[in-house]
């Protein structure tokens, strides 16, 4: 059985949900549509990454991972399958499916589509990419070879005493996910005492703690996640809500002597 999973940010209820759906049930009825998420912020091709890059190694080898944003191909916005990992992707070529890949991807090719899905074009592109996988085609035998657009993130600052860092991700109970992993902050810190600052001094931490109950109700903390990335949040209360934090916001970890 094919999996196809979908990540989108067209919102729950979005009648263009179902329209996909039937357009991917028509190439081959045994396949298997895994909803990830259809809540992407609006033309949040960074957020799309981030939530692709850290669930799709769960899938099994072989599954096709759709991204739904900015996905209306054009001459400018072309729509790309890339295979990666023994996984398989399909999105627009602007940079995003590049924050995918660890390591240069195996294959990249422009896809064709044509207009028998009724101006629904990413339809079009992507039904005729699953029906080729399916098939057992090679990417190169049904599209045109291509270059990967490249998107870069930006990495921590580092120095001797600090860490100056952003947060990525607002997770859906309004925890920080920041860009500082866990390898780069025991590098710097070297088993000294440190202070996490957040939002310019607005609130401190200087500890790390191991489980989210690990503190009181209403009291701060961070940890590094499963995925290895420090993560700021308050127990069993919305820390982006409560602070005004978003993906701008800065994080500088000090470290004392």
């Amino acid at each position: 059985m094919l999996i196809v999973t979908l990540t989108t940010d067209w919102k729950d209820g979005d009648y263009n949900i179902g329209r996909l759906k039937a357009c991917i049930i028509s190439c081959n009825s045994n396949i298997c549509i895994i909803d990830i998420t259809h809540n992407i912020q609006a033309y949040n091709t960074l957020q799309a990454a981030f939530v692709l890059k850290n669930t799709y190694q769960y899938f099994p080898c072989g599954s096709i991972h759709v991204i739904g944003v900015n996905s209306e191909p054009s001459p400018n916005n072309p729509i790309v399958a890339m295979k990666n990992d023994e996984h398989f992707f399909v999105g627009a070529n602007d940079g995003m499916l590049s924050l995918i890949c660890d390591k240069q991807p195996d294959s990249v090719v422009e896809l064709p589509y044509d207009d028998n899905h009724r101006g629904f074009h990413f339809a079009g592109a992507l039904s005729n990419c699953i029906k080729a996988i399916y098939a057992g085609l090679k990417l190169e035998d049904f599209g045109k070879v291509c270059e990967l657009r490249q998107e870069f993130t930006s990495y921590p600052a580092c120095n001797e005493s600090s860490i100056i860092g952003r947060v990525i991700y607002i997770d859906a109970f309004g925890n920080a996910i920041t860009n500082i992993d866990k390898k780069t902050f025991e590098k710097i810190r070297k088993n000294r005492k440190f202070e996490i600052s957040i939002q310019s001094n607005m609130a401190k931490i200087t500890k790390l703690s191991q489980y989210y109950d690990d503190e009181k109700k209403g009291e701060m903390f961070a940890m590094f996640n499963s995925i290895e990335l420090l993560e700021l949040a308050i127990f069993n209360k919305n820390l982006a809500h409560l602070y005004g934090i978003d993906t701008k916001s800065s994080i500088i970890i000090k470290f004392i002597n």
